[in-house]
């Protein structure tokens, strides 16, 4: 990848200078035949070659009868967890326990009980992925209950969809619970609102001018529910399929416009007995949500399985009898809910410094304890839900007063590169409950480029070089103003899009592990000891660093799943490294191995590369490697990146390694 030259950056800019996105058209803001125009001149080369034109290599796929060029974004970055165990207050004889190789296990006496921790840190903005932080606007919830293994579609006498195929009843729960969000003083949906977007990366709070989460709309959050029953779901889908059937969702509701979708989540749900993303097999997680790019914009979905299929997704969790075998609906419905509007495109929104969004940092908390679950009066009945993460009380909350939007709210808009002389079509999102004429204004512009008053798209082209300081302003005929600042960046060469964020969490090893010395972060180590901050040695940045080498009895390995997306074409991996050596053998003897394996068999996908203790630095040295080649039949899969030491004798070398980066093109 040719890299923007760094001189022509302006300072807040160059932090990303290093690893820019190519991130698709979706993500410019360009739709329709502009979209399809600069794609051919962003890659010329490879079009004039491609007899296919929608070739699966870049993320098209026909579903329902149209093309859609799907590039789903960051799924198990997002999940909602399965607990070690249910609580007492859950388990019965007549609910069959685990089979001896099951990880998970009916806790012993006195061990059922989880309290919150208070100590742990508060979520931090990470700047917005691809324009989009929070959902600015009253949520709306599409259901989408795939394939012909649901059955026959009804309705109740409350007007909910019901299902031949669901022996739980488990649809008109799901519906219910979204259709009642926002009613009888809904004070769990208030916490959700004290997060925003348009603030500075790394804020910790919002002030009230912010563009705040939206507070949903009594009634109104259940947006559409959608039977799709022409055909069968795939039994195991995977990543890349439940992104299609998300895409083709976004079409049958008629979304098809970045606008449309801008404050809009889809949850895909299965029926009874799927696998959906090898569920089963991983058997860690209860649902989770992400977002795909698309040619309608991003879109956020959620995937969530037929969850009493497995007893540990809050089947009967707080609540005895029929309606309990539902609890987990609304546990690891509102869970991914939350997670959403808060983090609408993962991870670009609100998260701590483990990577933990606020449903994570609250899940499974016994009712009756701080922080714990319990049954959420609303309008159209009683459910269970968790309590989510709180900043401004610094601990897992079920209420808060809502903090409500002014009435003209402006979406973020990122920062983002462009190549000099070609078309230019970027809307500016806005909303607004006080008025329907809208004004828009732009300022710092290059040359060429000019703003529809009307709506908000930014057309034309320009042959200026370098970054632009653009702020767009929104008004209302009611004197509401709203705006939007972002850097605007034409260049000959590089990636363009939107300027991308890190994919790897805690890349500088900065959460500090507890007092047993383990780390409760993203990084997997083999042992404890491997991420410290001991004064044997020293980090590149910050306090805190990774040590590999501790003995010859055992190696040290540690590790992080990363998601590769389709619709990109490279991969990047940076890192420094201090191999501090005493071993004065003439050979290689002590080793430390890069390699790139496959989350779901667990295979090796490549060694990548080694260093032993004769490649021993003076301090820290930089390390880049292009992982283009080893990933190239991978992406749209979850790699994981994995550093292994080995050591002889005495073990007189260590391998330390600080500031880590995993970046996509």
């Amino acid at each position: 990848m040719a890299a923007v030259p760094t001189g022509a950056l302006p300072r807040r800019a160059k932090l990303f200078a290093s690893a820019l996105l190519s991130l698709g058209l979706a993500l410019t803001g360009v739709s329709g035949t502009a979209a399809v125009a600069q794609a051919a001149d962003a890659q010329s080369a490879m079009a004039a070659s491609a007899a296919d034109a929608h070739p699966a290599s870049a993320g098209w796929v026909q579903t329902h009868g149209t093309w859609v060029q799907i590039q789903p974004g960051h799924p198990h970055a997002a999940a909602a967890a399965r607990p070690a165990a249910a609580p007492q207050s859950a388990q019965s004889s007549t609910l069959p326990k685990p089979g001896g190789t099951q990880p998970n296990a009916d806790p012993a006496p006195g061990q059922n009980v989880v309290v919150v921790n208070n100590g742990q840190p508060d979520m931090t903005y990470q700047g917005s992925q691809d324009s989009v932080g929070v959902t600015s606007g009253p949520p709306k919830v599409y259901v989408i209950y795939w394939g012909s293994q649901w059955g026959t579609a009804g309705k109740d006498a409350d007007g909910n969809t019901t299902l031949s195929n669901d022996p739980d009843n488990a649809a008109p729960y799901q519906q219910s619970f979204f259709k009642g969000l926002g009613s009888n003083g809904d004070a769990w949906s208030g916490v959700m609102t004290q997060y925003c977007e348009n603030v500075a990366t790394g804020s910790a709070n919002c002030p009230a001018g912010a563009s705040h989460v939206g507070y949903p709309q009594s009634g109104g959050t259940l947006a559409g529910v959608w039977v799709d029953n022409s055909t069968a779901a795939p039994q195991q889908a995977t990543e890349p399929q439940i992104a299609a059937e998300t895409a083709a969702a976004a079409k049958h509701f008629g979304n098809t416009t970045q606008a449309q979708n801008r404050n809009v989540q889809y949850v895909v749900t299965t029926a009874k007995g799927m696998d959906p993303d090898s569920w089963h097999e991983l058997n860690t997680w209860c649902a989770w949500h992400t977002f795909e790019r698309s040619s309608y914009g991003t879109l956020a979905y959620t995937i969530m399985p037929y969850l009493t299929d497995y007893k540990y997704c809050g089947t009967n969790w707080i609540n005895p009898g029929p309606r309990g075998r539902l609890d987990g609906w609304s546990i690891l419905g509102g869970h991914e809910y939350a997670e959403t509007i808060t983090d609408q495109n993962a991870m670009g929104g609100w998260i701590d410094p483990a990577g933990q969004e606020n449903g994570d940092k609250c899940a499974w908390i016994t009712q009756g304890t701080p922080g714990g679950l319990f049954n959420l009066q609303l309008a159209t009945g009683a459910f269970a839900v968790q309590t989510t993460w709180s900043n401004d009380e610094h601990t897992c909350s079920g209420s808060h007063p809502v903090v409500a939007n002014k009435p003209l709210v402006v979406s973020t808009m990122c920062d983002r590169t462009a190549p000099p002389g070609k078309p230019v079509e970027l809307p500016v999102i806005a909303s607004d409950t006080a008025s329907a004429k809208l004004r828009y204004r732009a300022s710092g512009l290059p040359r060429g480029l000019s703003i529809d008053p009307r709506t908000g798209v930014i057309r034309g082209r320009t042959r200026d070089g370098g970054y632009h300081d653009v702020t767009v302003t929104v008004r209302d005929d009611a004197g509401n103003q709203g705006t939007t600042r972002f850097w605007y960046g034409f260049f000959p060469t590089g990636e363009y899009g939107c300027l991308g964020i890190e994919q790897i969490v805690d890349p500088g090893f900065e959460v500090p592990v507890d007092a047993k010395g383990n780390y409760p972060g993203w990084w997997s180590p083999s042992s404890p000891g491997i991420i410290t901050q001991s004064t044997a040695h020293q980090p590149h940045s910050g306090a805190g660093y990774a040590w590999l080498g501790h003995s010859a009895a055992q190696d040290d390995s540690l590790s992080q799943g990363v998601e590769t997306t389709p619709g990109y074409t490279r991969a990047s991996l940076s890192f420094w490294l201090h191999v501090d050596s005493a071993n004065t053998a003439a050979s290689a003897q002590d080793t430390l191995t890069l390699e790139l394996d496959d989350q779901y068999s667990g295979k090796r996908i490549a060694v990548v590369k080694s260093w032993s203790n004769l490649d021993a630095t003076n301090g820290y040295v930089p390390v880049s490697i292009d992982l283009t080649p080893y990933v190239a039949a991978e992406f749209g899969s979850t790699v994981i990146v994995k550093f292994t030491s080995h050591e002889v004798g005495s073990a007189q070398t260590a391998f330390l390694l600080d500031d880590t980066s995993f970046h996509l093109s």
